[in-house]
C-alpha cells in the first residue's frame, strides 16, 4: 500500500479520505480507508454517505496522481468532482472498519471521465454508483 498518499492527491488532513491504494491499473484503482471514531465524516458511529462518495473521488485522484508521478512529473494535476449519478447506499458503514474503495473508468468525453465505483467491507457491497470527474490536464486514458 502506498504510504505517502498526500504526495499523489491534493487533499490534506482532515479531508484525506483514503489511507492508501492497493492497486492501480490503466483504467481502475483499489484503495482502502479505516474511519476511526471522531474522524471527520463520522457521526453516531457510522461514516456519512457523502464521505463515501468523497472516498471514490479521492481514489480517482490517487489513480491520476500516481500515473502523473510515473511520468516523472513533480506534481499531480488537479481535477474536480462534477457529478454524482445513480448512487445507492445499501448498508451503513460503521466506524473502525476497513473499507475497500474500487473505481473503474467506463467512459471519457474530452476532459470528463465517467467512473463507476464500489465501497465494500470484506466483499460485502455497502454502496455503489457513478461519478464524473473533470480533469483537463491529464491526457486521455
Amino acid at each position: 500500500m502506498y504510504k505517502e498518499i498526500t504526495r499523489i492527491i491534493p487533499h490534506r488532513h482532515p479531508m484525506v479520505m483514503i489511507d492508501g491504494y492497493k492497486r492501480i491499473n490503466d483504467d481502475s484503482a483499489l484503495s482502502e480507508k479505516t474511519f476511526l471514531a471522531n474522524d471527520y465524516g463520522c457521526d453516531n458511529g457510522t461514516v456519512l454517505d457523502s464521505i463515501l462518495i468523497e472516498c471514490l473521488a479521492q481514489t480517482v485522484a490517487a489513480h491520476y496522481g500516481y500515473k502523473t508521478l510515473q511520468k516523472k512529473n513533480e506534481k499531480p494535476s488537479m481535477g474536480m468532482l462534477v457529478s454524482v449519478d445513480a448512487f445507492h447506499f445499501f448498508h451503513p458503514v460503521p466506524e473502525n472498519t476497513r473499507i475497500s474503495i474500487f473505481i473503474k473508468k467506463t467512459d471519457q468525453i474530452g476532459p470528463f471521465k465517467i467512473m463507476n465505483g464500489e465501497i465494500k467491507i470484506n466483499e460485502k457491497l455497502m454502496a455503489n454508483g457513478q461519478i464524473k470527474i473533470y480533469n483537463p490536464e491529464n491526457e486521455p486514458g
